[in-house]
């Protein structure tokens, strides 16, 4: 048994000797560890698409709780007797985009809540890349377990472009934003590439094959299993954090007129926009929609064109023939909707058209130059609006009412 320990220790020595040179090998190559393998702030969720991974530390902007929020502190399944609870949900535009807790929505709409007397907590439920399709079942499938007396929806143009899972299993990636489930050594390796060239190679073997191609002449077959990798292109499975999801659309889709793509878009909307009024009817928990708002009616061409809003708009501007009169057509089409599913519900809307018909990235100091994110002072500003209008709806209720 001895002697067996000391020749498995040998090896051991030798193989550990050998990756060292190797690593060093590659180093001086200048071949770097694969830091694109990091774990991803959102995961697969067999309900929503995907979600913020919970448990996420370091800077206060990507932190989440161990619920998934985008919040510094955890809460209990139900509200302290009391405390109005009110659940907040969209995509990047609730979450705060690179900004201070302090600078979101929903802290805005807390801090308004409770300054006028209402003690309150205000979850935030925004996540990236969120369609209306991933909001209506995140409210189905977890927020209603938090019991919020309050469900406030911002349908952004991000919001507004509903992404449908895809019929076949084999096209289950395309809803996951580019998450790639690893597992066993596949994971090891991932973890490892992260800190080790050698590892990295081991992982994603397509650079080292291309380099060796590119010195020594050698007609390398591609890797079996593996796309060949262009110059400057990532791997598949390193794609960032999504902040959208484009829709595109069917291929050989027939061309429609505006008319016949409004009527489509608008069932596509509704439809999620609806189910969200009968589970929160259901749950007895009020809903409010709010509309898109940003500078969307008075842009000039330079401003448009530095703005973050074109693949909302594809499908519109191929039919109107202008990229302005479609980002209007779109805000208006969403409004129109959310008004629709209002008609006759107890749902409120907070319409926010009017407001952005006068707004411009000139006189306004709301919005960020991307066209889709608020500044901290437009955050404020819309926080202020919501939380109002629901101190104001509180106010008119029947005593003992619901």
């Amino acid at each position: 048994m001895g002697g067996l320990l000391r020749l498995a220790f040998a090896v051991g020595a030798v193989l550990a000797l050998l990756a060292g040179i190797a690593e060093l090998a590659l180093r001086s190559a200048g071949v770097k560890p694969n830091a694109a393998r990091a774990p991803s702030n959102v995961v697969p969720d067999g309900w929503t698409g995907f979600r913020l991974r919970p448990g996420v530390t370091g800077q206060e902007a990507f932190v989440t709780n161990d619920l998934g929020m985008h919040s510094p502190r955890s809460y209990s399944t139900a509200a302290a007797p009391g405390v109005l609870r009110v659940a907040v949900l969209g995509s990047s535009v609730v979450y705060g985009l690179n900004l201070p807790f302090a600078d979101t929505i929903p802290s805005a709409m807390e801090r308004v809540l409770v300054e006028a007397g209402r003690p309150s907590e205000v979850l935030n439920f925004g996540t990236h890349a969120f369609s209306i399709v991933n909001v209506s079942a995140l409210l189905q499938a977890y927020v209603h377990q938090l019991q919020p007396d309050v469900v406030v929806v911002v349908v952004d143009l991000q919001v507004g472009r509903p992404v449908w899972p895809p019929l076949r299993p084999a096209e289950e990636r395309a809803t996951q934003g580019g998450i790639a489930m690893l597992d066993g050594w596949r994971a090891l390796l991932a973890r490892g590439a992260s800190r080790s060239a050698l590892f990295g190679v081991l992982d994603d073997p397509r650079p080292a094959r291309r380099w060796l191609r590119r010195t020594t002449g050698l007609a390398l077959h591609p890797h079996p299993g593996l796309a060949p990798l262009g110059r400057g292109e990532r791997s598949r499975e390193e794609v960032p954090d999504p902040a959208v999801a484009p829709v595109a659309a069917p291929a050989g889709a027939p061309p429609e007129g505006i008319h016949a793509y409004e009527r489509r878009r608008e069932r596509e909307l509704i439809a999620p926009l609806s189910a969200m009024a009968t589970f929160a009817a259901a749950t007895s928990s009020a809903l409010y929609f709010v509309t898109p708002y940003g500078p969307y009616f008075q842009l000039t061409e330079d401003e448009l064109a530095g703005m973050s809003v074109h693949h909302f708009i594809e499908d519109a501007a191929r039919l109107h023939g202008d990229a302005r009169a479609a980002l209007a057509a779109e805000v208006v089409l969403l409004t129109r909707a959310v008004r629709r599913v209002a008609e006759g519900s107890p749902v409120r809307v907070i319409d926010m058209l009017e407001a952005s018909r006068r707004s411009s990235l000139r006189s306004s100091p709301h919005f960020t130059r991307d066209g889709v994110h608020l500044t901290p002072e437009g955050n404020a500003a819309l926080g202020r609006i919501i939380a109002q209008r629901i101190l104001d709806d509180l106010d008119e209720r029947p005593a003992g009412g619901s």
